[in-house]
């Protein structure tokens, strides 16, 4: 009779290994894809089953992440084309909502304030995961 090796005899000691390990890919995946922090991408891993996302048509993860404080905004069109909400002064535009029903989202919107000409010109970036008690 062939002797088993230690892997075949103790294989259950590497379960708890397993279910360290796998919480920790997805939460590098989602620090590489949406470029959170660890704590945020922790967060998002938390939520993984009730976050649902919408974004508007011709959006993309990586036009958004080439979004620089100072651009036009018809750059940021160019890149990354219309918003779903856009206020009445122009100074935010959303880029992404939470599908009917979802509390928890991955929030992208791109926050403009205008130079002395006018033209209006990224202040901030807003890519993040919301949860229900944040403004």
């Amino acid at each position: 009779m062939q002797q088993k090796s230690f892997l075949q005899r103790n294989w259950y000691l590497f379960t708890p290994l397993v279910i360290i390990i796998i919480p920790l890919i997805m939460a590098v995946n989602s620090m590489v894809n949406w470029g959170y922090g660890f704590s945020e991408s922790m967060n998002a891993l938390v939520h993984f089953g009730s976050s649902d996302t919408r974004y508007t048509i011709g959006f993309s993860e990586l036009g958004f992440k080439t979004l620089r404080k100072g651009m036009d905004g018809r750059t940021v069109y160019s890149l990354i084309k219309n918003p779903f909400e856009r206020q009445e002064d122009d100074t935010v535009w959303r880029y992404s909502l939470p599908q009917s029903g979802a509390t928890y989202y991955h929030e992208r919107a791109v926050i403009f304030e205008r130079d002395s000409q006018g033209i209006p010109r990224v202040k901030q970036v807003v890519s993040r995961f919301h949860t229900p008690n944040m403004k």
